[in-house]
């Protein structure tokens, strides 16, 4: 099945079948509008055929769209060129309105999935449907993005900043080297090397009571909607004297969407000063821009 969905370009959501009673309907069309949006939100690589396209399609094969009432839904999907056809039946089953959608392989007349859309009213009808049709469309969905994953290779260049909030350890802990909760803001630059591994630097700067910076080089692994960066160099330790060392980051972002990510780190920072070593280690969450 996987292989079939891979190859789906055209879907065709067709009118749903309005069964509610004349005196409890509600507007079926607006339903099908809906669904054919969610499922280009969903699928972007996919093309929706449109209300009216439909229309021009069916006429020009001699029928309507009152005839794809009593037709099967393989067969519609057939006259109109899709790949995939997803069709409803809205009906009021007790007191909830339900509105049964089904997903069938237009080639191979499969069905691929069945959920069904409920509310006590239309508001609530409404508010489910998206998830709903979410569900109806889950493996398309793992299967189109995996497809442009491959036909979209990932960005040459990442350029991006950081803000986190989280807690600085200091060992050995002093009046001039306590531990406590600390501010990073940081920047990294990174080029592609080959598939999901880039190459490049980064600069972190705390805030807390032990200020300073780390500047790194750094290598980057991009996993899906995950990114995986380290980086190891130069730390300093201003606030308590401490001074030049070691430094190093280690982070994981996750995708959020339009370039934002959830930002997870972990900074060590290592100077020897006149007298003992003195390391930094903080833990720190926040957000994320990547360009």
């Amino acid at each position: 099945m996987i292989a079939l969905l891979a190859a789906a370009q055209v879907v065709g959501v067709l009118e749903f079948r309005d069964k509610v009673p004349a005196a409890e309907r509600i507007d079926a069309s607006y339903l099908s509008d809906q669904v054919r949006a969610a499922v280009k939100a969903d699928l972007p690589g996919a093309r929706v055929i449109t209300r009216e396209n439909m229309l021009v399609l069916l006429q020009a094969a001699g029928k309507d769209l009152a005839d794809c009432e009593g037709e099967c839904e393989v067969e519609t999907g057939r006259r109109i060129g899709a790949d995939l056809v997803v069709s409803g039946e809205l009906l009021r089953f007790g007191t909830q309105y339900k509105l049964n959608l089904k997903l069938h392989d237009v080639r191979s007349a499969e069905l691929l999935a069945g959920v069904a859309a409920s509310g006590a009213t239309a508001d609530e009808l409404d508010r489910n449907l998206r998830p709903s049709v979410d569900r109806l469309l889950e493996p398309l969905v793992r299967v189109d993005r995996a497809e442009r994953r491959q036909r979209e290779p990932g960005k040459f260049l990442v350029v991006g900043g950081w803000i986190a909030l989280g807690y600085d350890t200091a060992d050995p802990a002093s009046v001039d080297n306590p531990s406590g909760v600390g501010w990073h803001a940081g920047a990294q630059l990174f080029f592609r090397l080959a598939g999901p591994l880039y190459a490049g630097g980064l600069f972190d700067y705390s805030f807390s009571h032990v200020e300073g910076p780390i500047v790194a080089g750094a290598l980057r692994a991009v996993i899906d909607d995950w990114a995986l960066s380290a980086g190891f160099g130069y730390g300093d330790q201003k606030n308590n004297g401490a001074g030049d060392g070691l430094g190093a980051l280690a982070a994981i972002d996750f995708g959020v969407g339009s370039g934002f990510c959830l930002r997870a780190q972990g900074t060590w920072r290592r100077s020897v000063p006149a007298g003992a070593p003195s390391t930094v280690l903080a833990l720190s969450g926040g957000v994320a821009y990547n360009f």
